[in-house]
């Protein structure tokens, strides 16, 4: 029988492991190395780092309203580690949701009877959430390092006060946590709360209570103590859309599904897990039973429904549907879990686990979580197609970000990296990205292209076909078209560069900044990665020197800084 149980508990743990294998498969296929939106208030911050000019108000002070302080000092160590590389912080992204399951597991062994079996299955179940690809804004943004960070403080507080050690190592602990996540992000300061639940819960002594107040206060003063003024924000011009923002943040982990009407499904499916949380937790407060076990289900479930409340009433003016955004399901994620642990808590409790209502439950359990299941399956078709989506705008950004020095494409990278910055700060990032040699390939100093392959005549199409250049109506502007593919990656490439001969040389004159789809090639090379390969852009006869020119087009592969001479040239 042990060999049995042994193989059973090894299989689960694989099992439960599997969800982390495939978002480190997902960073390594799609993440991009390029800064994207709050990334490029990071340079500006390494920038005073490299110039000696770094101060601790730099470190302390707000983003957004939230204060960064320890994400600071890891963007900072793994610049100085990591160059350029900002794969390294979504792996780190993945190590720290990867600590946040050990505490998980910590949890359910601590308030779930049972065998090893069924905590490994429990995990099992957690993990998929956990790691589940309907984060990928999160998984593939570096930046949001502090999303996961704070989703580690509020467990690893958790574990910390619920565990065996001495009163005064439980508390350091719990403290510690406390004060990183409300100094990663703004959820962070829900993590006092939660913890508080924990120690009403088990009915620690009231000097403890006191304790974790006092602190809580004095934090919270260090907290607000230079906070910038901010403008209100926009109220929500029907009261129930509050409601809506608030349900909605909390059921689209499990339904972030594109239609016609985004919100039905994730509201309904926030209502049903809002009230089933807390008629669990009602009932448990009214009998008085099973709190101290439960404690740390019902702490994790009201720190994702304040989190979701501080949403809502943060980010309402950006309508309802702003709450389905990706980076938001990593804190509602949350409250399913809470559930999870906490139906398997109560449940353990019970006294009679072989009568008809046991039997009830269990039918009940099994119906909820084969619902799980069936919506994390339904949403993985959408996540990955999002991922590609995702990893084709960041390249074609990166792309542009290379040519920036010797091509106007700054509103390429504007409009497809999110850069808000006004252009004198957007200059001294760039600055740094030079500098320090964060950006791989660096950007080009000189509009000179050359074919990776050596074959500035290339006469095969495997990489595409420069197959058109006319004039517009009003013949001022020169309409260019092909398609573009690169075999090896079996995708179409970040962008193409429209080149014209200067002597024996080529120079990139226009970067293309809009795809086109082309079904003719999906149907000739029997494959629906062709689809997207078709370009066509426009530009002016002024980027052009006088007289008659030969044009070509260029495939460019920008993580690789690789480009690729297309078949097909024109005069004009």
């Amino acid at each position: 029988m042990e060999p049995v149980l042994a193989r059973r508990n090894r299989l689960f743990f694989l099992v439960a492991l599997l969800p982390a294998v495939l978002i480190a498969a997902i960073i390594s296929r799609y993440g991009v190395n390029v800064p994207y939106g709050d990334e490029w208030s990071v340079l500006t911050f390494l920038g005073k780092w490299d110039s000696h000019q770094l101060t601790f108000a730099d470190f302390y002070a707000t983003h957004n309203g939230h204060r960064i302080l320890l994400p600071r000092l890891v963007f900072l160590a793994l610049a100085e580690l990591a160059p350029g590389n900002l794969k390294a912080e979504m792996f780190f992204s993945l190590l720290l949701c990867s600590l946040t399951s050990v505490g998980l597991y910590f949890l359910l062994r601590r308030s779930v009877s049972g065998s090893t079996a069924k905590h490994l299955a429990l995990w099992a179940l957690i993990n998929l959430l956990l790691f589940s690809p309907i984060q990928a804004e999160n998984w593939l943004w570096g930046f949001q390092l502090q999303v996961f960070l704070s989703n580690l403080c509020v467990v690893g507080a958790i574990v910390c006060v619920t565990s065996s050690a001495s009163l005064a190592a439980r508390f350091a602990g719990a403290l510690v946590f406390a004060m990183a996540g409300t100094f990663s992000f703004g959820n962070g300061v829900l993590i006092w709360p939660a913890v508080f639940v924990v120690l009403l819960s088990r009915r620690e002594r009231f000097a403890v209570q006191a304790a974790w107040i006092v602190a809580a206060l004095l934090i919270m003063l260090a907290y607000v103590s230079g906070y910038p003024a901010r403008e209100p924000t926009p109220a929500a011009t029907r009261w129930f859309d509050y409601l809506l923002y608030f349900t909605g943040f909390l059921g689209a982990p499990l339904a972030r599904i594109p239609n016609g009407a985004p919100l039905i499904i994730p509201v309904v499916l926030g209502g049903i897990l809002v009230t089933g949380f807390v008629w669990i937790a009602a009932r448990l407060v009214w009998r008085r039973e099973g709190l101290g076990t439960t404690a740390p289900w019902l702490a994790l479930g009201s720190y994702a429904m304040g989190s979701a409340a501080m949403a809502a009433f943060a980010r309402i003016h950006s309508g309802p549907v702003h709450a389905l955004d990706s980076r938001y399901t990593t804190v509602g994620i949350i409250l399913v879990i809470s559930l999870i642990g906490l139906v398997a808590a109560v449940i353990g409790q019970d006294p009679n686990p072989t009568g008809a209502r046991f039997r009830r439950k269990r039918i009940v359990i099994v119906v909820a979580v084969a619902s799980v299941l069936v919506l994390y399956a339904i949403n993985l078709p959408f996540e990955f197609r999002y991922l590609r989506l995702n990893r084709s705008f960041r390249e074609r950004g990166k792309a542009a970000l290379e040519f920036s020095a010797v091509l106007d494409v700054e509103q390429i990278c504007r409009a497809v990296l999110l850069i808000r910055e006004d252009p004198e700060t957007l200059a001294r990032c760039l600055r740094v990205l030079d500098r320090l040699k964060m950006l791989h390939p660096p950007r080009r100093q000189t509009a000179v292209v050359m074919d990776t392959e050596d074959r500035p005549k290339r006469a095969t199409d495997e990489y595409g076909f420069f197959e058109n250049l006319r004039p517009s109506n009003d013949g001022d502007i020169l309409i260019a078209s092909g398609w573009s593919y690169l075999p090896v990656e079996g995708r179409p490439p970040a962008a193409v560069v429209l080149a014209y001969l200067n002597g024996t040389d080529w120079k990139a004159f226009a970067l293309s900044d809009l795809t086109e789809v082309r079904p003719d090639l999906s149907e000739k090379y029997h494959s629906g990665s062709y689809l997207d390969s078709g370009w066509r852009f426009g530009f002016s006869r002024s980027l052009l020197p006088p007289g008659d020119q030969e044009i070509s087009a260029w495939a460019v592969e920008a993580e690789k800084g690789r480009i690729y001479r297309l078949p097909g040239f024109f005069f004009r």
